[in-house]
């Protein structure tokens, strides 16, 4: 069972907010590159990868770790954000498109969390398994792929939004 952690998805939406100044091309682009990802092998074996033979709530300590993958994704999102204001349009692409790069995991959350098995949201999460089955790998090089991910993508949404500050802020 495999499940790409958040954070990635949230670190390469943040660099394609920060990259592409036009939301028509980049929320699209954040939403795709989701599907990309989970075609990348990586580890995360907590219980949401959800396999064909098994759809039921996810335990408490994956929950947990759930829950600390979401927030530390919010809080680098939130950071950039920060970073790119006073320009409201930036902040605002970053934020839809880490939101757009995280939304197709959001079909588990009525499975996962309340055991509902509605037709649309089996139909992603099937087709999410069944591309992620392909994807597994070890633990520590999984990580390590996610690691190095996460840490391109915010080294480019940073350099993009430095190169943004000085016309933001009047900067000669």
């Amino acid at each position: 069972m495999v499940y790409m952690l958040l954070t990635p998805h949230a670190a390469v939406g943040i660099a394609i907010g920060s990259a592409i100044p036009d939301p028509k091309i980049a929320i699209p682009l954040a939403f795709l590159s989701h599907f990309v990802l989970d075609a990348v092998p990586h580890w995360d074996d907590i219980g949401m990868g959800l396999s064909s033979k098994r759809f039921s709530r996810i335990s408490r300590p994956a929950f947990r770790f759930v829950l600390v993958d979401f927030l530390l994704a919010l809080s680098l999102t939130l950071f950039f954000v920060y970073w790119s204001l006073p320009d409201v349009g930036v902040a605002v692409i970053i934020s839809a498109c880490a939101l757009a790069a995280i939304l197709a995991d959001a079909y588990y959350i009525p499975l996962a969390f309340f055991g509902k098995r509605w037709g649309p949201v089996m139909w992603v999460v099937k087709l999410q398994s069944r591309m992620q089955q392909s994807s597994k790998a070890p633990r520590a090089f999984g990580l390590l792929i996610q690691g190095v991910l996460i840490t391109l993508c915010l080294l480019v949404a940073h350099q993009q939004i430095l190169v943004l500050l000085p016309q933001i802020w009047k900067i000669p």
